[in-house]
């Protein structure tokens, strides 16, 4: 171990030890806590670390290490293919697993709606939510530890993210919590407004619809995913775009995603801000009638 202090003017976040192992040397400095507020330089960028090192840090009671937070993308980055197994780890606590799904996901999402997707982006997006999935069936506490993580919504990746996770924890409700279900689900919400990609700057777009529905069947997308892009903004009532459907007319991952995405507006734009339990008052008072009860229903009690 090189003991040279980490600079204090960084800041540090906890990672698991998995995942971190892999052919190429990692990119960005590990570090260990061995005080309060202190730590030393476990590893150099690009420093030797195998399964050896992990094991000697387990053996002495070590089940974390530490990266600057100006790594925190490189580190999303490097553990992304590792990603499923890093949920599965029961050692890892739960909000830690949590943190490294918003983190990789994230960076998947930011990169996904740059620019128009292509297909590989679309696969990788597909694998995190796959994950995603894994962890929700598999833990009861899992969608309490994911909301804790996601934060406000001020971006478009950051607002796909939110509306994906949360469509997957809905679906798996009102749909069906088989895997590929959920993970249509997350893929819908994930990329339910990527017609606006490339029109960010529009205030009103309802042309959005359209276009990402289009884009999605390019990419030869399930049809599910595509109704929901497309007929997201229906609402029950018969009141929304682009063709005023009403009722079950809308297919039914978009009255989903429609649910999900008016909430997360709701909690991430509303002036002066709300809270999570006031942003679910003012979506059951001010959109009576805009979506189907049983989803409402459901849809509130994800947050009891």
């Amino acid at each position: 171990m090189v003991s040279s202090p980490a600079s204090t003017a960084d800041t540090y976040t906890a990672i698991p030890l998995a995942g971190l192992v892999a052919r190429e040397p990692a990119p960005f400095p590990l570090y260990l806590r061995t005080a309060e507020d202190v730590w030393v330089l476990y590893r150099p960028a690009e420093g030797p670390l195998d399964e050896s090192h992990l094991g000697r840090l387990q053996a002495e009671g070590i089940a974390q290490l530490f990266i600057r937070d100006v790594d925190r993308r490189a580190y999303f980055g490097r553990v992304e293919r590792s990603l499923d197994g890093i949920l599965r780890e029961r050692g890892v606590a739960l909000e830690q697993r949590a943190e490294v799904l918003q983190g990789v996901a994230l960076s998947v999402a930011t990169e996904l709606l740059a620019a128009p997707p292509d297909r590989d982006t679309v696969q990788r997006a597909n694998k995190v939510m796959l994950a995603a999935c894994g962890l929700m069936n598999r833990d009861k506490d899992a969608l309490r530890a994911i909301r804790r993580v996601l934060g406000a919504s001020d971006g478009l990746a950051e607002h796909s993210l939110t509306v994906g996770f949360l469509c997957m924890a809905l679906a798996k409700v009102v749909m069906s919590a088989d895997s590929t279900v959920m993970v249509q689900a997350g893929l819908a919400g994930l990329l339910h407004d990527v017609g606006r990609v490339g029109h960010e700057n529009l205030e009103h777009d309802p042309e959005h619809a359209e276009r990402g529905a289009e884009l999605l069947r390019r990419l030869a997308l399930p049809k599910a995913v595509v109704d929901a892009a497309l007929s997201h903004h229906e609402r029950f009532d018969g009141s929304g775009y682009p063709h005023g459907l009403r009722g079950s007319h809308i297919p039914e991952m978009a009255r989903l995603v429609g649910l999900v995405n008016t909430f997360d507006k709701i909690y991430s734009t509303q002036q002066p801000r709300v809270g999570v339990f006031d942003a679910l008052r003012i979506l059951a008072q001010a959109y009576r009638g805009c979506f189907e009860e049983r989803m409402t229903v459901a849809f509130l009690q994800l947050f009891r």
